[in-house]
Formats: structure tokens, sequence, C-alpha cells
């Protein structure tokens, strides 16, 4: 929803939500992919912990990741760019004007079009920020699914030839996450400067190699390591390998260094550096912690009951279809004249009307396409 918010204000009420900082509510988005670093590696880290000879079923989790994904977009897309016909036919950052669909309409190009159904159009930089263009962020998801059994059968055979830890075992994973996305933020930091590409936004979206590893898994990987640093310590303190009054310090220190870490992200955003997600990333591992944390241990957290809150709980059952829908919908509205201007009443207007729309959206592509895939899933044991 707050990434809802910030491409419906930017793109109908730019001025006044630029006024009112609400960019900021965009770094949201990784706090989507700390959380899917938290629960997506809770399964490694937990059979690490207790001793198990071998990862979760890998044929199983490929089964599950794909039918998370691939039929909800697929059928967003192809009424988005079919029927709708409001797919970004070039790249979004160049051909996208404030206030109107310019850039849309329907990718018949062949090897576009089957770039986009397999979301593989961020590889490419001629093909970057095309179809559904907040799309990127689902081909770095993916990259995600696919690095995770891979770290998993590392992680094992480390376990049974060397004698590691698990706490040792799995904290390195993160780390070298981080080191990962470091490398590739400082790479495509390289390439800007090679092209000569000073713009900030063109530097993470524009047809270049610049967006093209800033928007893969080399130069994203560090947006899940805080949620799987995060997840390492939920298990080692519920299985008791980090005891109750050292969990206690580590949410009490957690909760001294958000602070520093969100200004950090605030000066690095200011600086248009690529490092903001970095810090971020570092911020949402530490909420994440200080919510869940007492519950390794089966105790009560009262931010972990607040957040427990039935419309809060269905919005994230159906986000993955609110997130798809909510840019087609932003142009097809606009398209049909029903978008306000640029004042207060008019950004709250297009909010409330887009939310609405995307909801409604969201509600039935998710009960007619995402939970038959997530049902069938079932099937497929993960053990």
């Amino acid at each position: 929803m707050c990434v809802l918010a910030v491409h419906v204000t930017a793109h109908y009420s730019e001025d006044t939500a630029s006024s009112a900082k609400l960019q900021l509510l965009g770094q949201a988005l990784i706090f989507f992919f700390a959380l899917s670093g938290f629960l997506l590696f809770l399964p490694i880290v937990r059979d690490l912990f207790l001793g198990k000879d071998a990862q979760p079923n890998v044929r199983a989790y490929a089964i599950h990741r794909a039918l998370r994904i691939f039929p909800a977009y697929l059928v967003i897309f192809l009424i988005t760019n079919f029927a709708l016909q409001v797919s970004f036919v070039d790249n979004a950052q160049q051909t996208l004007v404030a206030g109107s669909e310019a850039g849309t309409g329907m990718i018949t190009n062949p090897l576009s079009l089957l770039a986009n159904l397999t979301l593989v159009q961020t590889y490419f930089p001629s093909l970057i920020q095309t179809g559904i263009n907040p799309a990127w962020s689902l081909t770095l998801e993916i990259a995600f699914y696919i690095s995770l059994p891979i770290i998993g059968a590392v992680l094992f055979w480390l376990r049974r030839t060397r004698g590691w830890s698990p706490l040792a075992l799995t904290m390195a994973a993160p780390i070298a996450l981080v080191v990962l996305g470091s490398i590739g933020k400082v790479f495509a930091s390289w390439l800007q400067s090679r092209e000569g590409i000073t713009d900030v936004v063109e530097a993470n979206f524009g047809p270049n190699w610049s967006a093209v590893v800033l928007r893969s898994f080399l130069g994203g990987s560090d947006a899940f390591a805080f949620g799987m640093a995060a997840v390492v310590v939920f298990v080692a303190v519920g299985t008791g390998v980090i005891g109750s009054k050292a969990a206690r310090r580590i949410r009490f220190w957690s909760v001294i260094a958000l602070f520093p870490s969100l200004v950090l992200m605030l000066a690095f955003l200011v600086k248009g550096s690529a490092f903001q997600s970095t810090f971020t990333s570092l911020a949402s591992g530490l909420i994440i912690l200080i919510i869940v944390l007492p519950l390794a241990e089966g105790g009560e957290s009262k931010m972990a009951d607040a957040l427990d809150f039935k419309p809060f709980e269905y919005l994230g059952r159906i986000s993955l279809s609110i997130y798809l829908w909510h840019f087609p919908m932003l142009m097809a509205l606009g398209k049909w004249g029903l978008m306000a201007g640029d004042d207060w009443a008019g950004l709250v207007r297009n909010f409330v009307l887009l939310s609405v729309v995307s909801i409604a959206l969201g509600s039935i592509t998710y009960r007619w396409v995402e939970k038959p895939g997530l049902m069938y899933a079932r099937k497929f044991k993960s053990k």
C-alpha cells in the first residue's frame, strides 16, 4: 500500500507529494525483500539448528515458489497488455510522463513479450522497465528464490564436512549477500561513470547496464540479507543457543540501532547512493527482530499483537495481486479521465480510488488465480 501511494501520488500529484516527502514510503519495498529473507531462509536455518542432514525438499520448494508468483503475474500481465493495453512498450523511465499514460500500449514484439512473460526483461537494457514496470521486483525475488537452495546446499555440506556451528554457518550467508550486494553497487557506480550517467533515476531504472546490475541479484542481494540475519537470531533464541537474557539484550540494542540505521538510510537516500537500500534493509531486519524476538521462546509481543489486525492480514494475503494491479490501473484510470489533479484533495481522491480498485481486483485474482495455485502447491510436501 505504501508503494501504491508513492506511485499514484508521484504520477498525478507530483508537486504535492514531493512537498510532503511521500516518496520515502517507497522504501517499504525493501522491507518486503527483508521479510522474504526472514521467511524463506527460516526452514533452512531451523533444520541446521535441529541437526538435520539435508535441507528441505528442493523440488517441493521450487513448485511452491513458482505457483506463488507466476499464475497471478501471467493473468494480470496478459490483461494489462492485451485488454487494457497499458503495458510499457519501451523503458518507463524514459517514456513515462507524470499525469499521462504516455509510453503505454500493447507489447507485440515477440522477444519483448517472451521476456515479460518469463520475468527476465530486467536483465536486458533495452527491455528493462517494460510491461508492468514494478515487476522488476519479482525478477529480483525469483533470483533470491533460486539462490536459497544453492545457499542451503553449501551450508549443509559445510556442516557435514567441516562441523561448523549452525550459528556461524547461517550467519555467514547474509554476510556473503551483503558483500555481494556491495560489490554489485560499486560495479554499477563504475558503469555509471563509464556511460556518463549522472541522473539517479536513470542509473536505477534507465535502459542501461547500471540499472540492470542494480535491479539484479548482484546489486540487490543485500536487500534480503538482514531479514536472513534476523531469522538466524530468532531460531538461535528459539532453540536455546542464545539464552533469554542475551535475547532481551539483543532486542534492546536492536531498538537502539534502529535509529542510526534510519539516519544513514536517509543520508544515503539524499545523496542518491545505491547503498541507501542496504541501510533500509538493515532497519527492516531490526524492525522484524524487534517484533518477533519475544515469540521465539513462546512469549508475547505487543507489537505483533497490534499488527495482527484482520484488515492488515487480508491486505497481506492479497498483496501480490494488489502490487501487480496497481500500476496498470493507475495508467488505465488516468486514460479514462478518472484521476484528479495536483493538490491535496486530488491526492487523497486518487489514492482512495486506486486503492479501492486495486484491492477489488486483487481480491478477485487472489480468489480465482492465486489461491487455487497455492492449494495445489500444498500437495507437494517440503519433507
